[in-house]
């Protein structure tokens, strides 16, 4: 019998890759995604990778993780694999952060992954085995000014994932916490350029001063993924992997002293 997996935020960037990555090792997947134009066109590409299925959902919308989970468990009549890929980057400071911005980010950021693994794990739980894995960010444990509400909502899904490791363990449920780095993807592009008024080709700048010479990539996120969902990692579980391509907290310069 297939495995189906469900993936939020999968009509781009790091969602889009895992799913193209789980339909070429054999899954079932639904995506989900708020931009149902976006949801439509990345079907369609991956409908040649194997069977997709797409629903529009606003993680903002309360019964949205509800309806996800029945969603792919209708469609594939089990659900092995959920993966919070979606995520909202707005910037706000201690200082300038709105109620508006705080609600955003914490309804997307922490309240829909909550749900989704609530809802997934009552499927998983009567198939004694599942994989959950989270997208947080290395700015959960600290960041710019800007990013200080964003970093507060990953450490909680940093949180989240070890308990969710924790409470399931005996029941054959295993949660991973990955937390990306700077990687290039759709959305950063359009988050650069756009609101920081950064070049098109901000990303080989930055990348090439990188110990790899680029930045993270999402087919790169997809690798590590299917190796934490593989037999492989069996003994693995409520593991936090730091993704990025220095240690946190390490500089070659001092940050303020610049020497």
């Amino acid at each position: 019998m297939s495995r189906a997996a469900l993936i939020t935020g999968g009509a781009q960037g790091v969602g889009a890759a895992i799913a193209a990555r789980l339909l070429a090792e054999g899954f079932q997947v639904v995506i989900t995604d708020v931009n149902e134009g976006r949801l439509a066109q990345e079907t369609a590409a991956l409908s040649k990778l194997g069977r997709v299925e797409a629903m529009v959902g606003d993680l903002r919308d309360d019964a949205t993780p509800r309806r996800a989970v029945q969603f792919c468990a209708d469609k594939f009549g089990s659900l092995d694999v959920l993966v919070n890929a979606a995520g909202d980057v707005s910037r706000a400071s201690i200082e300038d952060a709105s109620l508006d911005t705080y609600y955003r980010l914490f309804d997307i950021n922490v309240k829909a992954p909550l749900f989704l693994m609530q809802e997934a794990a009552k499927i998983m739980k009567m198939q004694k085995s599942g994989t959950i894995i989270n997208v947080a960010s290395m700015i959960a444990q600290g960041g710019p000014p800007n990013l200080a509400i964003y970093g507060a909502t990953k450490a909680a899904l940093v949180q989240l994932t070890k308990h969710a490791a924790h409470v399931w363990a005996w029941e054959g449920i295993r949660a991973f916490c990955i937390n990306l780095g700077w990687a290039f993807t759709e959305g950063e592009q359009r988050t650069q350029t756009k609101v920081h008024q950064m070049p098109e080709n901000w990303g080989e700048l930055i990348g090439a001063q990188t110990p790899a010479g680029r930045l993270i990539l999402p087919s790169d996120i997809a690798d590590l993924a299917a190796y934490l969902i593989s037999p492989s990692a069996r003994m693995m579980n409520g593991t936090v992997i730091d993704f990025e391509q220095l240690p946190a907290g390490v500089f070659r310069t001092h940050p303020i002293l610049k020497s």
